[in-house]
């Protein structure tokens, strides 16, 4: 059998490029919209817990729970700016000649720290949330929560 190229064939060849250069130009761009507009930005993005409860109870927020709230996302504001050190001591050790693998080790460990940190400190401003809260706000929050993640396997 001999291949010979037909018209049609070369028109199927630049269509098929075209097709595959526009879908290509076409993820760039919405992936750049994405970044720009808020879309994700690594390991915990989406809104602070705080913001959460704040939206999902929204009137019956009482003041003493917006009080704890405040005191709360102040308190994560420096774990936070620990969490980015850390993320740029990562790098930091990345670009690194050469490279070394027990520094390496070393700031993924103090990142795992920092995250353990961070999960102590929010399990247990939820638990001391939660106590605080009425019924009706715990199935407002569990409500909100609720349309952020489905599971209906």
């Amino acid at each position: 059998m001999t291949w010979t190229w037909t018209r049609t064939r070369t028109l199927a060849l630049v269509l098929f490029v075209s097709i595959a250069l526009n879908l290509f130009f076409a993820g760039i761009m919405v992936g750049r919209f994405d970044r720009w507009h808020g879309g994700p930005k690594g390991p915990g993005h989406g809104h602070s817990m705080t913001k959460m409860i704040e939206k999902s109870l929204g009137d019956s927020l009482t003041p003493e729970l917006r009080e704890r709230l405040t005191a709360h996302s102040k308190a994560m504001r420096e774990t936070r700016q620990t969490s980015r050190e850390k993320r740029d001591a990562i790098r930091d050790t990345l670009l690194q000649e050469p490279f070394d693998r027990a520094a390496y080790l070393q700031a993924l460990e103090s990142m795992n720290e920092v995250f353990d940190r961070m999960r102590t400190e929010t399990h247990s401003f939820m638990i001391d949330i939660v106590e605080q809260m009425t019924p009706e706000q715990r199935r407002k929050l569990v409500k909100s929560l609720g349309r952020h993640r489905r599971d209906d396997d």
